[in-house]
């Protein structure tokens, strides 16, 4: 019995060591490596068709009667008034969602396995930039959900089936046009 004991904690410590020996070597590659790899990895299944592209909605307006962005021309899923309220409900709530162009719903949701998350509005997310938009001005590269309510993106990440015709996405990154401005 205690041969079973030891060896399972052996095993145990062995698991460990092997996690933190990966941490370690990701650790060790530089910003711009990290960088580099990721919008390598965003482009190829990007090329493959494997992102998804939508509009983020705020989810009261798809349920509450006051927009209807789900009934609307994509692209186009809020008037100007309707925006401010999606906006200040998204930012008291996090209720959001992205709304692809072929009608699906995708939820914003932590990485499989996660049972905990922050809001949705806090994490942030690594923005893809193409090489016209390094040309320009600088512009931030990482991206909130809450601020960018009416807003196509491109996302890079795991989907999860979901429930009820809403899938879930753990996005590792997203793509979009123009200037991310945190408070407007």
């Amino acid at each position: 019995m205690k041969h079973w004991k030891l060896l399972s904690i052996m095993l145990v410590g062995l698991l460990m060591a092997g996690s933190t020996l990966a941490e370690e070597e990701s650790s060790k590659q530089s910003y711009k490596e990290r960088i580099k790899a990721m919008e390598d990895a965003f482009f190829a299944v990007s090329k493959a068709g494997k992102t998804v592209k939508g509009i983020i909605v705020e989810g009261n307006s798809l349920f509450n009667g006051t927009t209807a962005p789900q009934n609307k021309p994509y692209g186009q899923p809020y008037t100007e008034g309707e925006l401010l309220d999606a906006k200040i409900s998204a930012e008291r709530n996090s209720q959001l969602f992205i709304l692809a162009e072929d009608g699906t719903l995708y939820y914003p949701t932590p990485k499989k396995g996660e049972s905990v998350s922050e809001s949705s509005s806090s994490p942030r997310i690594p923005r893809v930039l193409t090489e016209e938009q390094k040309k320009g001005p600088k512009l931030f590269t990482w991206a909130t959900l809450v601020p960018m309510v009416g807003r196509e993106i491109e996302i890079h990440g795991e989907i999860y089936p979901g429930y009820a015709g809403v899938k879930g996405i753990y996005i590792e990154s997203i793509q979009f046009e123009g200037e991310y401005i945190v408070e407007q």
